[in-house]
């Protein structure tokens, strides 16, 4: 019994005996080597000298003694001894990455049981900062600095590496070299970690990888800790300013129990009561954070980049921008400017030198202004260039520019006068309208232009405008003082929101295009056909004109104030990269507001049909009667001003036949004889109403302005074609509206640039020019005398 027990145990211990073929771990290994010699003086007086001799999987970069040599040599030490304990654990759990990794793997990521090939930059290591004291509001309290995501992940440091498959995939060799040389002083060898090169890779062990490298790393620092530098305090103020109840406006101090009672328990000498979670929220990027993106994977694959101003640049942007709406000084900014201009600053992505030209910050503008018509990188431009552990640190000499301070919307973004016309944009026009006043060439815009006439509070108010909180709504929001009673009874949203609309004008500027309206002048050649005005369309779609008084007045009229003979005066304020602002002293009105200030029309505009009797009165332009005799007869009703198949909400352009062209439709069938309309024939009478319809263009107003393109517009277009209010009786009746080279408008049946027609009558008619025959103020709408009549008979196939 007693040798079987024997031999039994025998055959256990050599069935668990080291196979030969095993590797020793890599604490052995690297003591085999002999080259190794101060890195494992420092490993053992760590805890890592038992994780290095033991189980588990790591990937060491381990600095030879050469590199240990260097590396005393710039402490001014002569031993590693002299290294204090926490020098000598901070440079081993750096150089540790958890899992093994060979050399062809290290650009791998693993996740999920998988490999993704070719996108890892960086491995996490093993080293973190713990939590330290930081004062907050006159108080010190321990903080713990939070990543984006895993909270229980200790924010590890990553070790970046710049190997030649992922790191010239994009690049050349040169380019790789130049980019690299703009962080390290040691040369790209296609081999390196951080700045050191590896020199033997793959030494395989039992509990991992080891790869050889020549220079002793430290852990970097975040992009944080590289803010702390004095020539950056003011950026840094910015991004630490507190509001008014002494909360930070960008930086999150979260107390966490469970944290809290780790570190008493991990620290006990500290005396350690409240541990808080620290990490910047408004921003683009997380300072302090050590894990890029939402994932384990993504931490391996990005960064962030931060283009930090020094003071200088701070200084120079607050004259050239700030200066005039706060004039106590940078402590007086706004959050909501302080969050443009620091998220301008920065992007969620690495923006190598070599990819500078086209690369964009947070808010999407290019980084050089420009993008690839710009400027290369530049090194000379900033006074400090650093990798962090987190990113890419430019310490700049100027400051990245945005729109938000660079364009028209600017003066209402920051003009304390014009805060209520601010509020609106941001109520109604966030994501549209606001955004589009902001397009320029810092966000690749290069030929939208805007004018805008700014509504000042003032005016506004004036206007019984207001922003209060609504109880019923349980927010803020815009009131007036006659909304909702017998003398207005409108609603004040949709009011706000058109006369913020009726300001803004939409025009193109480019190498070969000019319509930016910078001054509200007459071109005289166009201008003397009208009676001395030029025309523009705003951007609700409501026609204007304006002109320049002999004293050099600039003067500007809406339907509203075309009624009641008013002009609204527009003096020349700021030009801006994407267009200029004026000043004005009234409001462009759709109504009669003055007049009625306290009755309902001062709120409506007339119905359409009285500015159709007003044009063709026998004092206005009684060359169109015949038109105005039939549209009467067969839209408008006996006892109201409501014309059939137009709604008070349409916006149309109405094309007016003359008197000489409605007899030729007469004449050739086209049009039934006007006694046949009013004797009562009622198929003279629809076919006579088709022929009306048929010459009015719905969902857009059409101007005779002198431009050999139609405006508003994104682009040059000449030809546009749009329903007739004849649609929506009959299917697919259209008409083509076009300018000529000379600026001409015309109305046509058939589209000049693709051929089609409309109608199996081809016909093209020209506006006549003249201040009562044509561009002819209307209801959401325009009047014109055209020398042609319009005929629409099915195509056939």
């Amino acid at each position: 019994m007693a040798l079987g027990f024997l031999s039994s145990c025998t055959d256990k211990e050599e069935y668990y005996e080291r196979p030969d073929w095993l590797e020793a771990p890599v604490y052995t290994v690297l003591a085999e080597k002999g080259n190794f010699t101060n890195y494992l003086k420092c490993v053992d007086r760590t805890l890592f000298a038992e994780t290095l001799k033991g189980g588990g999987l790591y990937t060491v970069f381990a600095p030879n003694d050469e590199a240990f040599k260097a590396y005393l040599a710039s402490q001014n030490k002569n031993s590693v001894d002299q290294l204090t304990d926490e020098q000598v654990n901070k440079l081993v759990s750096y150089s540790i990455v958890y899992n093994a990794y060979t050399f062809e793997r290290l650009t791998d990521v693993l996740g999920s049981g998988r490999w993704d090939s070719l996108t890892s930059i960086k491995k996490k290591t093993t080293y973190y900062e713990p939590i330290r004291r930081e004062t907050v509001d006159g108080t010190e309290i321990w903080v713990y600095d939070m990543s984006n995501f895993a909270l229980g992940d200790n924010n590890y440091k990553y070790v970046p590496f710049y190997l030649k498959n992922v790191f010239e995939r994009s690049r050349s060799a040169a380019q790789a070299a130049s980019d690299y040389g703009i962080f390290y002083p040691t040369s790209y060898t296609g081999r390196n970690i951080q700045s050191a090169s590896i020199l033997t890779d793959n030494i395989v062990c039992e509990n991992g990888v080891v790869h050889e490298i020549d220079q002793v790393l430290e852990p970097l620092p975040t992009l944080e800790s590289l803010l702390d530098d004095p020539d950056y305090s003011l950026f840094r103020g910015m991004i630490n300013k507190t509001g008014s109840t002494g909360e930070p406006y960008f930086i999150t101090y979260q107390y966490n129990e469970a944290i809290t009672q780790y570190y008493q328990k991990a620290m006990p000498g500290k005396n350690i009561d409240r541990v808080y979670l620290k990490y910047y929220s408004g921003l683009a990027i997380n300072l302090n954070g050590e894990r890029y993106g939402t994932s384990a994977n993504q931490a391996e694959q990005g960064g962030y980049t931060l283009f930090a101003p020094n003071n200088a640049a701070v200084m120079k942007f607050y004259n050239e921008k700030l200066k005039d709406y706060y004039p106590e000084g940078l402590d007086k900014v706004s959050r909501d400017v302080l969050m443009y201009f620091i998220n301008a600053q920065m992007v969620d992505d690495l923006v190598w030198p070599g990819d500078y030209k086209g690369s964009m910050n947070s808010l999407g503008e290019f980084f050089n202004g420009k993008g690839n018509r710009g400027e290369a990188f530049d090194a000379a431009g900033y006074s400090k260039i650093a990798p962090a552990s987190n990113g890419f640190f430019y310490g700049s000499n100027s400051y990245i520019k945005s729109r938000f301070f660079e364009t028209v919307f600017t003066e209402i973004l920051l003009n304390p006068k014009y805060n209520l016309a601010n509020l609106a944009f941001t109520e109604f026009f966030a994501n549209t309208l606001r955004e589009e006043l902001m397009k320029c060439e810092l966000n690749g815009y290069t030929q939208e232009n805007y004018t805008i006439l700014l509504p000042s509070d003032s005016l506004l108010m004036a206007d019984g405008f207001s922003w209060e909180w609504i109880s019923g709504s349980n927010k803020y929001g815009f009131l007036h003082s006659n909304s909702g009673s017998s003398l207005g009874n409108f609603d004040v949203n949709t009011r706000i929101q058109r006369l913020i609309r009726s300001h803004i004008f939409k025009r193109l500027k480019n190498e070969q295009v000019d319509c930016a309206i910078t001054k509200f002048e007459t071109s005289p050649d166009f201008a003397a056909a009208y009676g001395g005005y030029s025309y523009a369309v705003n951007d609700y779609g409501d026609m204007i004109r304006y002109y320049t008084t002999p004293a050099g007045e600039q003067r500007v009229q809406m339907l509203g104030n075309y009624d009641e003979n008013d002009w609204v005066v527009a003096t020349p304020f700021k030009t801006f990269m994407n267009g200029q602002v004026f000043k004005i002293n009234k409001l462009l009105q759709y109504s009669r507001r003055n007049q009625f200030p306290q009755t309902v029309d001062g709120y409506k505009s007339q119905d359409l049909i009285t500015y159709i009797l007003q044009m063709t009165s026998a004092t206005q332009n009684p060359n169109v009667a015949i038109f105005k005799n039939y549209l009467i007869q067969c839209l408008k009703g006996d006892e109201s001003n409501e014309l059939a198949g137009l709604s008070a909400d349409m916006v149309v352009t109405v094309f007016m036949p003359t008197n000489a062209a409605m007899n030729r439709a007469v004449t050739a069938g086209d049009l039934p004889a006007y006694t046949q309309v009013t004797s009562g024939d009622v198929p003279a009478r629809l076919r006579a109403t088709k022929f009306i319809l048929h010459h009015i263009v719905k969902g857009k107003v059409f101007v005779d302005d002198g431009l050999p393109y139609i405006m508003p517009n994104r682009e040059v277009i000449t030809e546009e074609t749009w329903p007739t209010v004849l649609k929506d009786v009959v299917d697919d009746t259209y008409l083509a509206i076009r300018k000529t080279d000379d600026g001409k408008l015309e109305v046509s049946t058939q589209s000049k640039n693709t051929g089609r027609a409309f109608s199996e009558v081809l016909k093209t008619a020209t506006v006549t020019r003249g201040a009562k025959r044509s561009n002819y103020f209307g209801a959401k709408s325009v009047l014109h005398e055209i020398n042609d009549y319009m005929v629409y008979q099915k195509v056939t196939q």
